[in-house]
């Protein structure tokens, strides 16, 4: 039942005012039926029958029935032609219950015909009427005009709904915006600060509260690089220091054991700092793909790569923060799999699509989304050193650009990413990198 509901809260409120007004309307006609129209059809029900005892027998007062029928208009006549019986959808009613109260009067079945006029006239005859017609005319009916009815029973809910709908837009332009501005939150971006002196006190004070909560949050993340940068530095200092004392070991092979663990230990920090960063401060341009893989490929041996690139349109990318998403998968195809790793680039669907892969063992299949998760490897199937967040760093970067990224092992062996960036399409910018440390 819930599926079969409006989505917006726009479109429910119209839906309930428009039930309510509808059932407010419905119960106001059937009110205004029973003590407006009903005793009107019961009195001239009442009255046409009189008039057909004192006109139709032989023995009836003529006379008596003519000082009636120029009293109430009710006399006898010959109809027009009908052709196919025609009923308004409001004389419907009138008419059929005038019918049963005439032949509840009569003893028997009485024939109701419609003459639809501005004043509506009803033709009657019944079975002891011996083919003559009663012409009735409904000048109850006149008195309340179904034309001014069903422009009321239109217009009243139709103004209605339209003053419920003003409401719920009040209502929701407030909401709109605050989910834009939830949304410029979440993807790191510097947002304007709510109006708390405008709209219902209630949405007043949400704007209040969100007001604090985005300050906190920047002052939260402020301080999470601050700290980050802080620790990078100082730890690069006693790191200097280890590898000038390990370059004077004797023992050579301890001395290039250690100067690599410091190479590691250093590369880690590059990772955390670009992690933390996330390219939020680099402003996005229009790029051409191929020539950025030229120029991060230039700086690994071009024996270990295999490159296939089409032609490609022009993308707004950021060129730094892309060139390091190509860094971390090369380094990662390298160093965790093995050469040579193939690139491809290639437009198909609307879409420009880039393609990964080295000729390692590939990872297995469960630990495939741990891959994409920042501090998290494949433990089982690579178990070199790394920081855990190479791929968790591209990942942000697609999505930063609007692309999307799924990560499987190639049929014929190593790991496979593909990435697909949408040619058309304005640049979106991702969550901070760091809103996902906690």
């Amino acid at each position: 039942m819930a599926r079969f509901l409006p989505k917006t809260a726009f479109t429910r409120a119209a839906l309930i005012v428009g039930l309510v007004i509808g059932l407010s309307q419905g119960v106001t006609l059937w009110f205004f039926a029973r003590n407006a129209y009903l005793p009107g059809i019961r009195e001239y029900a009442r009255l046409t029958a009189l008039q057909a005892e004192l006109v139709f027998p032989p023995d009836g007062d003529a006379s008596l029935g003519q000082r009636l029928g120029e009293t109430t208009g009710i006399v006898p006549g010959t109809p027009p032609s009908f052709g196919e019986p025609r009923t308004l959808v409001l004389s419907r009613p009138v008419m059929d219950r005038f019918r049963e109260e005439l032949s509840a009067r009569l003893g028997e079945d009485a024939t109701v015909r419609l003459e639809d006029d501005r004043q509506p006239i009803l033709w009657v005859t019944a079975p002891s009427f011996q083919g003559g017609w009663l012409r009735v005319p409904m000048s109850f009916f006149r008195d309340y005009d179904r034309y001014l009815l069903l422009g009321w029973g239109v217009t009243v809910p139709l103004l209605a709904v339209i003053g419920g709908l003003l409401i719920a837009r009040s209502l929701n332009r407030p909401l709109r915006r605050l989910a834009r501005v939830a949304l410029k939150v979440g993807r790191g971006e510097a947002v304007p600060v709510l109006d708390d002196s405008i709209g219902p006190t209630e949405i007043q004070a949400v704007n209040r509260a969100f007001n604090r909560m985005t300050s906190q949050l920047q002052q939260a993340q402020r301080d999470r690089a601050l700290l980050l940068a802080g620790v990078s530095h100082d730890l690069r200092t006693p790191l200097t220091r280890l590898r000038l004392s390990a370059e004077f070991l004797d023992d050579e092979e301890m001395s290039q054991g250690i100067i690599a663990d410091i190479e590691d230990m250093d590369a880690i920090l590059d990772q955390f700092i670009a992690f933390i960063r996330d390219g939020a401060d680099e402003q996005p341009d229009y790029e051409n793909l191929n020539s950025l893989i030229d120029e991060v490929v230039a700086k690994y041996p071009l024996e270990k790569l295999r490159i296939h690139q089409e032609d490609v349109p022009r993308l707004m990318l950021k060129r730094l923060t892309v060139k390091r998403m190509l860094s971390n998968l090369i380094t990662n195809a390298l160093k965790y799999g093995a050469p040579p790793v193939e690139i491809t680039t290639e437009v198909d669907d609307n879409a420009l699509r880039l393609t990964v892969r080295d000729h390692g063992k590939g990872v297995r299949e469960q630990d495939i989304p741990l891959l994409l998760q920042p501090f998290s490897r494949g433990e089982m199937a690579r178990t070199l050193s790394g920081s855990g967040l190479g791929l968790a760093i591209v990942k942000r970067i697609v999505d930063m650009h609007h692309g999307e990224m799924v990560l499987d092992n190639h049929p014929r062996g190593g790991l496979r990413v593909r990435i697909r960036f949408p040619v058309t399409g304005q640049l979106v910018q991702p969550e901070t990198l760091s809103a996902g440390v906690r």
